[in-house]
């Protein structure tokens, strides 16, 4: 498989990496959009920053969570499957995932994560912690 133009191209990177970086990518995102509906304010208002425009993301949470979560279940899919199939074989036909795929896929499974249980978990009690104060 040494004529195969995709095992010789450096710049061509591995399915499960790009999925890993899509799930990484939503799940910050999902998580920006919980933190603006109440937390996020309040912490730009502290320095003096105005944040009113940041409602805009508050309808986006969910879909983008759901959409995170999708994405990383399939970059696990993808990145299991071939580390699976390399193993199998004493020669493998294509390189094993990278170690960075690896650790974009558990950064991202945190952020998303995290963004699920924002609203409840995190957000709730804070914003109960603050108006006492």
């Amino acid at each position: 498989m040494a004529d195969d133009p995709v095992a010789r191209s450096p710049t061509l990177k591995a399915p499960e990496t790009g999925v890993a970086a899509v799930g990484a990518g939503a799940g910050f995102t999902a998580l920006f959009s919980a933190a603006v509906c109440c937390v996020l304010p309040l912490v730009f208002a502290a320095v003096g920053l105005g944040a009113g425009g940041l409602a805009a993301f508050v309808p986006y949470h969910w879909p983008l969570t759901i959409a995170s979560a999708v994405a990383i279940s399939i970059g696990w899919l993808l990145y299991w499957r071939k580390r699976r199939a390399c193993a199998a074989e004493a020669e493998c036909a294509s390189a094993p995932p990278p170690r960075a795929t690896l650790v974009l896929l558990c950064i991202a499974t945190a952020a998303a994560a995290l963004s699920a249980v924002w609203p409840r978990f995190i957000e709730q009690p804070l914003m109960k912690l603050l108006a006492g104060a």
